[in-house]
């Protein structure tokens, strides 16, 4: 055979290889595709959680402000925030139905709370709350609520709600009431709010919390026929032996003063340890959701 039949034939034999291979090139390429995005899936068996902001207010009022006194068109403005981004508000009930019953959170759920049951809820936030179709969380101090409801006085500067006043609301269906505790929310006689004292027996602890705390569970559950689930701690001093306590009590969760947001599991005992954010004067809930975002790892 010449050199020259030679070289063409081994020209074409080159020219066939290469034709042959290109779908084993497109098939590896295809393969390493498809094992990177495989890579990028959620492992099989991670736990679901969802993150849960609670913003905790206190008092509102047209003539003063500060760390936990805010004006009406403050909350006004952050309500319009929350709509406008499409945030659903939520109560201590959802959450506790998502972690024990598996029923669904809406998208972007945000907890509004109130604390200690001041009168300027019922008159400044209450209309808003309806405008809106927002629901809070509102903890009360009961043995305030007594005292204001048999007094009928309504100065909006130091006044509490009534019960006749909450009945209002829970017909309109815009709180969802939980134990401050009967008479525990002072610093006095060596107690700051419902904390254990230095010294004292976990006993005799066991016995001052029980019997505050159980008065107002028996009251609101005479008072509207729903016992609160969630015990919101006064000043956000607590100790484990506090929250030992609650959960014998029956409580489902209780809500800190612990800064930060909440990551929502399955897990039962993530509920007992919730976080929130102060609204403070000039700290809008734009801003404030902003930084709180900073503190997830």
């Amino acid at each position: 055979m010449s050199n020259k039949k030679y070289l063409c034939i081994c020209g074409i034999l080159a020219v066939t290889l290469i034709i042959l291979s290109l779908p084993l090139i497109n098939f590896s390429g295809n393969s390493e595709q498809v094992t990177s995005s495989v890579s990028m899936e959620v492992p099989a068996g991670t736990e679901e959680k969802i993150y849960l902001p609670v913003v905790m207010y206190h008092d509102i009022k047209k003539s003063s402000s500060g760390k936990d006194i805010i004006y009406p068109g403050e909350f006004k403005s952050d309500l319009e925030y929350l709509k406008e981004n499409n945030y659903t508000s939520v109560t201590m009930q959802d959450v506790i139905d998502y972690v024990y019953e598996d029923k669904p959170l809406p998208e972007n759920p945000i907890m509004i709370t109130f604390d200690d049951g001041y009168l300027t809820t019922y008159r400044y936030a209450y209309p808003l709350l309806q405008e809106y179709d927002t629901k809070i969380v509102l903890s009360i101090i009961g043995k305030s609520t007594d005292d204001f409801t048999r007094v009928g006085d309504d100065h909006l500067q130091y006044a509490h709600l009534t019960w006749p006043l909450l009945d209002e609301m829970l017909e309109a269906d815009v709180i969802e009431i939980q134990n401050h505790t009967y008479n525990l929310h002072s610093t006095r006689a060596g107690r700051v709010g419902c904390k254990q004292k230095r010294g004292e027996s976990l006993t005799d602890y066991e016995a001052v919390l029980t019997e505050d705390i159980m008065k107002l569970q028996q009251e609101v559950v005479e008072m509207t026929g729903t016992a609160p689930t969630t015990f919101t701690i006064p000043y956000g001093e607590y100790n484990e032996n506090t929250i030992d306590i609650i959960k014998k009590l029956g409580f489902k969760a209780a809500l800190t003063c612990d800064y930060g947001i909440n990551k929502i599991t399955k897990d039962k005992e993530t509920l007992y340890h919730l976080k929130r954010i102060c609204r403070s004067h000039n700290y809008p809930i734009d801003e404030l959701l902003e930084d709180v975002r900073k503190t997830i790892r």
